[in-house]
């Protein structure tokens, strides 16, 4: 008997359920032109004059974006079609002029040609459609079951991370959040998948270029491999890795079950490039965890319509650039030599940042939304990227060496997420302070006043030296001679073009002799220089005082220079090659070989 109630309730209740879903459903209606045609239905509100939106940003970016300037022709009518009046209250809001209970489509024209932004998309070969650019949604309904369906050429086939749903290109999602943080690539690519801990990985390559997806779905499997087994479980079901191999855009997004990389074509190739795209995929899918599964309190839940500050982005950016360094070298995708070289790389730029000592960490995440441009980023201002991958180096370093190499880094993120998920309402200071002392035995608030709120030093190199590993000027077997630092960048050119000043490191030799930004540089000591040549004739007339002549405002004036003496163009992390049992024990026990 039962099972006959059971089939009359769902006979009934499957209405209702539909009744409170949204619909969405996107027409490419001209490829070359980069347009589609949308649509949206919305169960009837409780309330008179409902209002649709479009987010002001998107997860990943912190940063507010202008979507909205992609929509145009936006209109609004009842389901039996009737044209329901809809005006425009603010840049991203519309509202329709609408009786209470009322369910109503608004549709429009949706212009998508930013791929480099990772919003939205449209060519005659693929579209990639992140909702947070393309869908309008009810405040009201942000909650309520989704629907998508595309209407695309016939030879396209459409991937998200989103359950299919009914057709071929057809989704369905939970709530508006899943929607969001579910970006669809639809097209013609490559795909392949594997399964890795009982879980699909699917790889999507749209584009050509000299990658190999086989290569990158064994890397990719690793990868996921070594961070599942970090955490000790996993918050998706199946994960998708988007890959876009085009021109002119690089960078790379988290999302809930899914990543979109954007690579250069022909940088698959050699391995030292490919190796970039490996780590990219290591942070991306740390961010499964780190952001999508656990993030700051102060962004539960994500306000779509203005900036979401926090003081702990350094955690959630940083502390994932450095995992992502070390699962793609535990997982076997790098050796050490390759690891200790990215990580040079960024503790040489880091140490070169005078913005370092202007701007603490937490100062650096709370101003992410407005941080400034160029050599005033770099004076005055310090990357949450770099900042908390240093401070993430720090900390790891810290418990291991306090511990035995019992304890890591890895023990708090684990704690946070098993105790601080999103569902959970995220983390806040406390809670970092509280699982650091809960790993360690002891307090940390002294390091938090010091190198979080505070601008000291961090002690990276005597850290470093703990495990046997020298910072060391980067310098060619056959070269003693010393180094001469200026103090600035030149813009990339030819013999032909000037070289042109793009940043000037603040109290560095440049920025005392007067020179800044925009200046271009025409002779030292009266030989000619240009863009190509800078680098040599910087070095050829090594130290003392030099005259340096350059145009400003278009009017020619001169200057005295006095290059900064230093024993290599770089540093670099090498290891010691008489390590003690003790380096050598703790440095195993954290590099994990």
């Amino acid at each position: 008997m039962k099972k006959y109630v059971y089939a009359f309730l769902a006979l009934v209740l499957a209405p209702a359920a539909m009744a409170n879903t949204v619909n969405y459903q996107l027409r490419i209606s001209n490829a070359a032109q980069h347009t589609a045609e949308v649509s949206a239905r919305f169960p009837g509100s409780t309330k008179a004059n409902p209002i649709v939106q479009l987010p002001n940003w998107r997860t990943g970016r912190y940063e507010i974006l202008p979507l909205a300037n992609g929509l145009r022709h936006v209109a609004a009518k009842t389901t039996d079609g009737k044209s329901v009046p809809i005006r425009k209250t603010d840049k991203a809001t519309w509202q329709l002029a609408l009786p209470a209970g009322v369910p109503y489509t608004v549709s429009y024209e949706l212009y998508a040609n930013e791929l480099g932004l990772r919003t939205r998309h449209i060519d005659d070969s693929h579209a990639y459609l992140n909702a947070s650019a393309v869908f309008v949604y009810s405040p009201e309904f942000r909650a309520a079951p989704i629907t998508v369906k595309l209407e695309v050429p016939n030879d396209w086939r459409s991937r998200s991370g989103m359950p299919a749903g009914d057709c071929g290109h057809c989704f369905t999602a939970t709530d508006y959040d899943v929607l969001t943080d579910s970006p669809i690539e639809t097209g013609i690519h490559r795909f392949y998948q594997t399964m890795v801990d009982a879980k699909p990985i699917e790889l999507v390559i749209w584009g050509n270029g000299n990658h190999d997806g086989e290569t990158m779905l064994k890397d990719l499997a690793a990868i996921s491999k070594t961070t599942n087994a970090l955490f000790g479980s996993t918050p998706y079901a199946r994960y998708l890795y988007i890959v876009h191999a085009t021109d002119g855009a690089r960078g790379a997004t988290e999302h809930l079950n899914s990543t979109v990389i954007q690579v250069e074509r022909w940088s698959f190739q050699p391995r030292s490039e490919y190796l970039k795209f490996a780590r990219t995929a290591a942070h991306e899918f740390f961010h499964t965890w780190n952001v999508k599964a656990y993030r700051p309190s102060e962004m539960v839940p994500y306000d779509y319509q203005k900036e979401n500050p926090t003081n702990l982005l350094w955690i959630s950016e940083g502390h994932t650039s450095y995992f992502e360094n070390l699962i793609a070298l535990r997982a076997g995708v790098q050796d050490e030599k390759q690891y200790l070289g990215d990580i040079s790389n960024t503790l040489d730029a880091y140490l070169r940042t005078p913005g370092r000592f202007e701007q603490s960490a937490n100062e650096s995440s709370f101003d992410e939304w407005v941080q400034p441009d160029g050599d005033r980023h770099a004076n005055a201002s310090v990357s949450i990227y770099p900042k908390g991958e240093m401070l993430g180096l720090v900390m790891d370093l810290i418990l291991r060496k306090e511990s035995g190499g019992r304890k890591s880094l890895a023990d708090v993120h684990r704690g946070l997420w098993q105790k601080h998920k999103v569902s959970q309402g995220g983390f806040t200071e406390a809670d970092i302070l509280a699982l650091l002392q809960q790993v360690s035995g002891r307090s940390w608030q002294d390091f938090w006043n010091r190198y979080v709120i505070g601008i000291e030093e961090l002690p990276l190199q005597a850290l470093l030296k703990d495990v046997g590993i020298d910072f060391m000027a980067d310098k060619k077997p056959d070269d003693g001679k010393p180094f001469y630092a200026w103090g600035l960048s030149i813009a990339p050119g030819d013999d032909g073009a000037y070289a042109k000043v793009i940043a000037v490191e603040k109290h560095g030799p440049a920025w005392k002799a007067g020179i800044t930004a925009g200046d271009t540089l025409i002779a030292v000591n009266g030989n000619r220089l240009s863009a190509k040549n800078f680098t040599a004739r910087s070095q050829q007339f090594g130290g003392g005082a030099l005259t340096v002549d350059y145009f400003r405002r278009d009017a020619k004036t001169s200057t005295v220079l006095m290059p900064k003496r230093q024993d290599g163009a770089a540093m670099k992390l090498q290891f010691n090659e008489t390590p003690s049992s003790a380096q050598l024990a703790l440095r195993k026990a954290w590099l994990g070989n």
